[in-house]
């Protein structure tokens, strides 16, 4: 019996052995033509399942039968078939198709579309722009990186909001925001703001809760022609999310794939003033504890002694050294040393694996960064798991998940124009101009006795800017869930059938308090905020795709969606505080629902949108595509005669390059695509402007007698239910090419949209019981040029070197606008903000001006004084619309080496901008070193038409006549230049690390922000026209109020995948 057990395990060990020696192990590297590594290719044993796909290096290993043939693919390249032998390591290149049939893109509801078929333009940014990069907020990763999206960061402070708008601004009241798709639901992106400018809303934007290193691509969606399918939610132009969860895919079968990124960058402020070192605190040549800075006596060396501005009778029982005391009056860097440098980590670990029936892939990403501001900073974390699984022959079902969990802080940022906050609380408001004598970080900065803010003006009447950092804190704190699943049945090889539901649900804490002691609210404040967003979007879709004999195809997708979104929150606002340094409502002497600003932080928004949609694409000869669809909204804000609309669609598109024989195969035009297409949408506007709003409040009043009084009012809006919704119409045309072997890229967009039916406020009489009324009336248009064009000046094997560049250009106008309504403000105050005008731009700066002589050549009036005279009528001072923006980027790859650079370039718009504004008004730039003792005569004529010939002091010529002057001193061209990026990049060669457990290393350093130039503001202000006090808005940009610096970052990553 042994014996024969001896000779059955031996007679195995043999078959194993020739098992083995039937299989060999077979490595290798797949690289296009260029020479860059292709991740994702698939490495197919062929008449098997056996396979694996490369890594982020293009690199793979697998195991196959001697003599077996490999099949190597990728999307865009030729297939490459060949034979492996007795196995080894393998040196494969693909080429490049000539012409791009099979360039398939992600377009509306998630559908995948072979791009030769579109008949508009989508723009598509994949994640090596995305990854390990220094920013967090992944809209700002878009900037210059797809024509026609213009993106502006609300300011340098991190976590701080972004605004982001497609094709311009297309409704005067509307929001211009656009829709955020994710993994092919819809995805809240709001700001959801506690309070307006002149408050401080630096609130983060929600599309902040997406980490960029999870992203696998975005897909920019800018005209109607591609989003007709989501309706009115889609008028503002789509940004497609897809994230590496959500793209997971069942290939052929392979290993699990672990990738480690650790980032590490530092965060500095970007744009410091270049103070005057010559000149200290003073006013009309005298030394002082004045606001400015104009003494006109230099400091000297050694320095003056001067009694020091805290031994004054209010402070010497808080400060009893200091009685007496005396400082040098000279210069201290005080804004510089006010700044810190933030330090940026961000550490992600992802993990996919499967195989033919079931994939998957999860991440999870921590992010703390710190800001250059004290007392500023954001963490992030987030987690997120999505799978592909083949259930039956029939039914597959795709599913993700993420979780989202972040902690927004910094100190206030109200508007502020020239001393302290307008209404709220600013950090930066009594920070910009500090005098340079004044020694900011040396100084106490709060009172020991009673808590209070110390600083160096005689009658304590400016908040020091430690004490608000110490002080007055805003907070967010955010909690997110949201994904989807999707189940799909094949009902034939050509038709199918997907339901899908997708979720986005999140609650905020927003929390502003500020203790008592403080020149703004000396008595303390706390407002506290509790919101929660619920979103359920409810998809059943269905596509079928056939062909009639060998020259027509038709594809057809058809399905209805239901779109629930529900907001509410509740707040408390409570001022008057017992205790210093206590938060806790029971601590403040008065409680309220009403914020600061008035406004009720106790409400709830319902909205539900219906709707359903059918497209139809026939190709034929795979050269002509012509494409019609329609869908039908109904929304629940308007009454039923008009809730109500449909959007038709209709696009073409034509290959000549495959059509005309004498263009098959040309070596100079490889490929040439002509479009077009024209769609509509429409907006449904805010809630509840169609009926009338029932104020209903407890507990209003007490009678004499002790009796309780409630009250329900009736707004002020008079409810208008003939209401509309605004219309959206815009037509579009294009080209798309290759030419020169594919090394020239073109793709130029022509498009002009027009909004009629604008939804606006119309002021009325107050006798009528209303003041005023929603009505529809004006058009908005934009026309304008998109233009992405790209070029290989070298491409070799291990050297490959590309430039592209991105132009926009866009145009727009309002027109008709009803006779009662002749100007519109969209931000800012009434008489200084951004306003529209009937037949001229939609965004023109509106304010003050100086009186002009119109009989001497429109000079400037100056008063007896020698001041100029303000006009009592305003007027327009300035677009701020840009003429163009223009971004280049270039990549030159050598071997493991990759270097990236993208500079962005935007011509003229006009800013109104405070701060360059005060920094020359209060003297404390180099700008302003002078001869200060020299009086001087400032350009005009007097009200006599005579040349101006009064003499007057500097400060006059500054301060007088700018700051306190006319608006139009502070408005300046905004053209800017920007070192947007810059990283150079080493993944580690396969050779050194083919006996290691790594798939790959590689180490990247990179830049964001790291040099601008606006050459119309004053050069020693270093003033950063990109940014907005007006935070998250349609009409941002051009506007500022001493907002926070911009923030500039530089640092290292290094990925390892196992």
């Amino acid at each position: 019996m042994r014996k024969k057990l001896s000779i059955l395990f031996g007679m195995l060990v043999l078959c194993a052995q020739l098992a083995l020696a039937q299989t060999v192990e077979v490595s290798g590297k797949v690289s296009d033509d260029k020479g860059t590594p292709l991740a994702n290719a698939s490495v197919l044993e062929r008449g098997t399942k056996n396979g694996t796909t490369t890594n982020a290096s293009g690199e793979f290993k697998i195991s196959v039968k001697r003599n077996a043939t490999l099949e190597i693919s990728s999307v865009g390249f030729e297939k490459q078939v060949l034979s492996v032998g007795s196995g080894g390591n393998l040196s494969i290149t693909l080429k490049s198709a000539s012409e791009v049939l099979s360039e398939v893109v992600v377009t509306a509801s998630g559908i995948k579309r072979e791009k030769k078929a579109l008949g508009y333009a989508v723009a598509t940014v994949d994640k090596k722009q995305l990854e390990l990069r220094p920013e967090g907020d992944p809209m700002r990763l878009l900037q210059g990186k797809a024509p026609g999206v213009n993106i502006l960061n609300s300011s340098g402070i991190s976590g701080s909001g972004t605004n982001i708008t497609i094709r311009g601004v297309s409704s005067l009241t509307g929001g211009s925001q656009p829709l955020f798709i994710v993994d092919g639901v819809p995805f809240d992106g709001s700001t959801n703001s506690q309070g307006g400018f002149t408050y401080g809303n630096q609130t983060g934007s929600r599309f902040f809760d997406i980490d960029p290193n999870n992203i696998e691509s975005i897909n920019v969606l800018k005209g109607l022609s591609a989003t007709t399918l989501y309706g009115s939610l889609g008028r503002n132009g789509v940004v497609l999310i897809t994230t590496k969860n959500g793209a997971v895919s069942r290939r052929e079968r392979k290993k699990t794939e672990i990738t480690v990124n650790q980032s590490l960058f530092l965060n500095q402020v970007a744009n410091l003033p270049e103070y005057t070192t010559k000149y200290g605190n003073g006013f009309n040549n005298a030394i002082g504890n004045f606001f400015s800075n104009w003494s006109s006596i230099e400091f000297t060396d050694p320095p003056m002694r001067l009694p020091h501005p805290y031994d004054r009778a209010a402070l010497r029982g808080a400060f009893p050294e200091l009685i007496g005391a005396r400082y040098d009056y000279k210069f201290y860097p005080s804004v510089r040393d006010f700044f810190q440098t933030g330090v940026v980590s961000n550490t992600s670990v992802n993990i996919a694996g499967g195989g033919p029936g079931a994939a998957f892939n999860a991440n999870y990403s921590n992010l703390n960064d710190k800001g250059f501001t004290p007392g500023n900073n954001v963490t992030r974390n987030s987690f997120g798991i999505g799978g592909n699984v083949k259930l039956t022959n029939k039914f597959t079902l795709t599913a993700s998940a993420n979780f989202v969990t972040s902690d927004f802080k910094t100190p206030p940022t109200a508007s502020s124009t020239g001393s302290g906050a307008d209404n709220g609380v600013s950090v930066f408001g009594d920070l910009i101009y500090t005098p340079t004598s004044v020694d900011l970080m040396g100084w106490p900065f709060q009172n020991p006795v009673d808590g209070s803010s110390v600083y160096y003006r005689t009658g304590n009447d400016i908040t020091n800017p430690r004490w608000t950092v110490a002080n007055s804190r805003v907070q967010q704190i955010t909690n997110r869930a949201y994904g989807n699943v999707q189940l799909r049945y094949d009902l034939l090889k050509n038709l199918n059938f997907t339901y899908k539901i997708g979720f986005d649900n999140y609650s905020e804490q927003h929390i502003h308090k500020h203790n008592k002691g403080g020149v703004e609210f000396p008595l303390g404040f706390y407002r506290t905020v509790s919101a929660n967003r619920a979103i359920w979007d409810h998809s059943l879709i269905g596509n079928y795709n056939t062909k009639f004999g060998d020259n027509f195809t038709l594809n057809v997708d058809g399905g209805v969606n239901a779109y629930v979104n529900n907001y509410k929150q509740i707040g408390q606002y409570s001022s008057q505080q017992l205790v210093f340094d206590l938060f806790d409502h029971s601590n403040f002497i008065v409680q309220n629902k009403t914020a600061e600003n008035g406004g009720d932080m106790d409400f709830r928004n319902e909205q539900l949108l219906l709707g359903a949609f059918a497209f139809a694409s026939v190709g034929y000869k795979d050269y002509l595509f012509f494409n019609v669809g329609a869908r039908n909204d109904w929304s629940s804000k308007f009454e039923s005669n008009n809730r109500k609309q449909l959007y038709p669609n209709v696009t073409a598109s034509f290959i000549p390059t495959t059509a005309i024989q004498s263009l098959q195969n040309n070596k100079v035009l490889n490929f040439l695509k002509i479009r077009a297409g024209y769609s509509t949408s429409a907006s449904f506007g805010d809630a509840y402007q169609t009926r009338a709003i029932l104020g209903i409040q407890a507990n209003r009043f007490l009678t004499q007698g002790g009796t309780t009084i409630n009250s329900n009012t009736l707004g002020g809006r008079r409810p208008n239910p003939d209401l509309k919704p605004e219309l959206s119409k815009e037509a579009e045309v294009g080209i798309e090419a290759k030419m020169f072997n594919n090394r020239l890229n073109i793709d130029l967009t022509l498009y002009q949209r027009r909004n009629p039916n604008q939804i606006l406020d119309k002021d009325l009489d107050p006798a009528s019981g209303f003041t005023v009324q929603s009505i529809n009336s004006a058009t908005v248009e934009n026309k304008g040029i998109e233009l992405g064009l790209g070029y290989t000046i070298i491409r070799r094997k291990s050297l490959v070197w590309d430039v592209n560049t991105n132009f926009t250009l866009n145009r727009n106008r309002a027109y008709d606008f009803p006779a009662e309504i002749q100007q519109i403000g969209l931000a800012g105050y009434t008489d200084l903000g951004i306003f529209a005008f009937p037949n001229k731009p939609v965004g023109l700066i509106y304010g003050s001006k100086v009186q002009r002589d119109a009989s001497k050549g429109n000079q400037k009036v100056v008063d007896a004084a020698g001041n100029y005279i303000v006009d009592p009528t305003l007027g327009i001072l300035g677009d701020v619309n840009p003429d163009f923006q223009l971004t280049g980027i270039t990549n030159l790859s050598y071997k493991g080496f990759t270097f990236r650079m993208q500079w962005d370039y935007s011509q003229g718009g006009d800013m109104f901008a405070m701060t360059p504004l005060i920094l020359l008004s209060r003297g404390v730039t180099k700008d302003t070193e002078i001869d200060r003792q020299q009086m001087w005569v400032i350009p005009g004529v007097n009200q006599q038409g005579q040349p101006n010939n009064v003499q007057i002091d500097v400060a006059s010529v500054y301060f007088t006549n700018r700051l306190v002057s006319a608006d139009e001193f502070g408005v300046w061209d905004a053209t800017v230049i920007r070192l947007r990026e810059l990283s150079l990049s080493y993944a580690l060669p396969e050779s050194f690390l083919s006996k290691t457990p790594f798939g790959g290393i590689s180490l990247t350093i990179s830049g964001q922000n790291l040099w601008y130039n606006a050459p119309a503001f004053p050069k020693y202000t270093n003033f950063d026209p990109e940014t907005s006090t007006l935070g998250v808005s349609s009409f941002a940009r051009g506007f500022e109020l001493m907002t926070a610096p911009s923030s500039r970052r530089m640092g290292a990553s290094i990925r390892v995948t196992f």
